[in-house]
């Protein structure tokens, strides 16, 4: 079953009147709530929202679901009822715009209360009052290409509980869309303290730093956002004007005009960002912040991210701020400007894989290195496992296949269970028909709505690698039979790319086959991927009991091998000469000697020479010996994984928990988490990089 469908009794959406469909707008419901002890709130919106009850933070969700579906959270309140009469707030942030994280469609809010068979308090009827959130303005910068819009707070005007000027309800009495089960667990939404480790003086340079981002140029024309003539305030060319001095002075909370200070996390944490402040004169107060330090400096924009949010608070005032979106940092900078201020607590409040699910523990005798490392891990797979898998939850906090193969394995090593990877699998399934990719295909990551109508037919394949895997861990078969249909559908979309030897050749789309000097030898005929096609082909077969499909990938693996040797390696690509004659590129990378282990395209016995020198001279201490320097490095995702991944089926422990150790243990050290690349110049909490553990519990270090 892909899902299970929901009914409100009562309740229909609504959203305010006038502002469907407008990108960025935020809208404040309220309504006023009884006692209870059982009282349970059923809830959904579009993009997310947020629940306060008596100014307590309670809920932020939902989780993400297909176009066209809206899964529906089940929050017991009882115990935050606590008043005679119980104040409800619900904040929702409607989008509306194209991008990685969340689908791009019409903004709604929908709930109910019931005690038992009792229903109340239902939108739909005049229990809720609404308001335009115009404290959070909408017309700001995206927050990057996959996010999106950055966040900036104007609390120096009234709000709209002040001027009592409610926003009328459109009610939608013909929804036409399905409510759904959550599915996934619930978060515990734990709050994280942080330390005061740095402070100093801010001078206004003459010129800002530059924020210029290769998409930039396509705000307002394929890409959705707001034009810098558009903007009410522009977050980076402000933070950008600021320059900060490193005071060798005692640090403190208060903030003079003109000042910061500088916070740091135990290790790189994802969550709502709250802050305490209380304004002695009127402030802007901007946060910045990154994973890590970069030459020593918080870096707002190292990934091409905003990572800059901004209060304008009134004197006098004392403020409890709350994000309205979750980020990921270690480091976080607090700058006053134009006032003083003193900072009473900072710190976040935990969107995550809530700990209580996690059955597998590191044994006490194993060594600091390695505990270091499954922390980091650990770390890394709670908080890119919030509702679906995710790629990371800072720049993108996206669902993308492939990075799901691996970490499907370490939710189900970690908690017992497949719930996370169910919904994750069934999300691309539910819509039947993806905008903006071609027939027969899988979106690359989802939900999501992507402008350019870009795909990785790649990472198509995995999909069906990791449903056999998922079959395998929890014996579902009805799951797998409803799964038929999109299948094969991928495999008539491959057959028109297929040569008169079975290989895929001038494949459309974004062939991908790893952060290295793979992805510039991607056509006309790359192996890796056929490789893949290979094992994609064997898997359909296997799934579905289809011989002929077995037939036709073991004779793509004797064409493989017939054709793309040079030696004892595997080159990466064929490419079509003038005449018309496709000839191998002389190209060789690590990672497609992986893959050919990996799909099972070369064994080491009879490849025997060939993986003894992948075993012995590649690896983490390759860049220090290379005895290779014809074949190219590979990187963290996905070639070093598919080595470590061939070392454990190869029952080579020593070798893998060198590998470990040589890979991880600086990532660990420098952040607490685990990165996209072997290096700082991208995500460094990435969801597939917690695959570490599985590792680890096959090295004997969980129990």
């Amino acid at each position: 079953m892909l899902f299970t469908p929901f009914e409100f009794k009562i309740a229909k959406p609504i959203w305010l009147e006038n502002y469907e469909g407008e990108m960025n707008r935020t809208a404040l419901f309220t309504a006023s709530l009884t006692k209870g002890k059982n009282t349970v709130l059923h809830i959904t919106a579009q993009n997310t929202y947020q629940v306060f009850i008596n100014g307590k933070f309670v809920f932020f969700g939902p989780s993400r679901a297909s176009h066209g579906y809206y899964r529906v959270d089940h929050l017991p309140i009882g115990k935050y009822l606590t008043k005679k009469e119980n104040e409800i707030s619900v904040l929702v942030s409607g989008y509306h715009c194209h991008n990685f994280y969340l689908v791009s469609e019409l903004a709604f809010f929908v709930c109910e209360a019931t005690d038992g068979d009792k229903v109340f308090l239902a939108t739909g009827t005049d229990a809720w009052q609404s308001y335009l959130y115009e404290q959070k303005l909408q017309k700001v910068e995206r927050y990057a290409y996959q996010r999106p819009f950055c966040e900036v707070y104007d609390f120096q005007t009234k709000s709209p509980l002040q001027t009592g000027e409610k926003a009328s309800q459109k009610v939608y009495d013909n929804f036409g869309n399905t409510f759904i089960e959550r599915e996934v667990s619930y978060p515990a939404f734990p709050y994280e303290k942080g330390t005061l480790i740095e402070g100093g003086n801010v001078q206004k340079l003459d010129t800002p730093r530059p924020f210029s981002t290769w998409w930039s140029a396509q705000i307002g024309k394929s890409y959705h956002g707001f034009l810098n003539s558009e903007l009410e305030f522009n977050s980076t060319e402000y933070v950008g004007y600021l320059d900060l001095i490193k005071s060798d002075k005692r640090i403190c909370k208060t903030l003079k005009t003109d000042s910061y200070i500088t916070y740091e996390m135990k290790c790189n944490l994802t969550g709502l960002v709250k802050i305490e402040i209380s304004a002695k004169s009127d402030t802007t107060i901007a946060l910045t912040f990154d994973e890590l330090l970069s030459n020593g400096k918080v870096d707002y924009a190292r990934m091409e991210c905003a990572n800059v949010i901004v209060y304008k608070l009134k004197g006098g005032e004392k403020y409890s701020l709350l994000t309205a979106e979750p980020y990921t940092f270690k480091y976080m900078n607090v700058i006053s400007v134009g006032g003083e201020a003193t900072i009473d607590l900072l710190g976040v409040i935990r969107c995550d894989f809530n700990e209580k699910e996690i059955i597998k523990k590191i044994k006490p005798s194993a060594d600091a290195q390695i505990k270091r490392i499954y922390n980091a891990a650990l770390e890394t797979f709670r908080q890119n496992t919030y509702d679906i898998y995710m790629d990371c939850p800072s720049r993108e906090r996206a669902g993308w296949l492939c990075d799901s193969f691996f970490t499907s394995r370490v939710e189900n090593l970690m908690s017992g269970k497949s719930r996370v990877e169910h919904a994750f699998l069934s999300n691309f399934l539910m819509a039947g028909q993806y905008p903006r990719v071609p027939d027969g295909m899988l979106p690359m990551c989802y939900p999501a709505d992507h402008t350019d109508g870009n795909f990785i037919p790649n990472w198509a394949m995995w999909y069906v690698l990791e449903l056999k895997e998922y079959f395998l861990r929890t014996g579902d078969e009805e799951f797998v039979l409803s799964a038929r249909e999109a299948v094969y559908r991928l495999v008539e979309y491959f057959r028109g790319f297929e040569n008169e030897n079975g290989l895929l050749e001038k494949l459309k789309g974004w062939v991908f086959v790893e952060w290295s000097r793979c992805n510039s030898l991607t056509q006309d005929i790359n192996y890796p991927t056929n490789m893949l096609y290979y094992k994609f082909k064997k898997t359909v077969g296997a799934l579905y009991d289809d011989l002929s499909l077995m037939c036709e990938a073991d004779e793509l693996k004797e064409a493989i091998n017939k054709e793309a040797k040079i030696g004892e390696f595997y080159c990466d690509n064929a490419v079509y000469d003038a005449d018309g004659v496709a000839k191998l590129s002389g190209e060789i990378t690590e990672t497609a000697q992986y893959y050919a282990f990996f799909t099972g395209i070369a064994d080491k016995v009879t490849n025997k020479e060939l993986w003894d020198t992948m075993i012995r001279d590649f690896g983490s201490k390759r860049k220090q010996d290379n005895k290779w320097e014809n074949v190219h490095f590979s990187n963290a995702f996905i070639g070093n994984y598919l080595r470590l991944d061939l070392l454990k089926s190869a029952g080579l422990k020593e070798e893998l928990e060198a590998d470990i150790r040589g890979y991880f243990d600086y990532m660990a050290k420098t952040t607490g988490t685990l990165w996209e690349y072997d290096s700082t110049c991208a995500s460094c909490n990435h969801g597939f990089a917690s695959h570490v553990l599985v590792w680890l519990d096959y090295l004997g270090y969980l129990e």
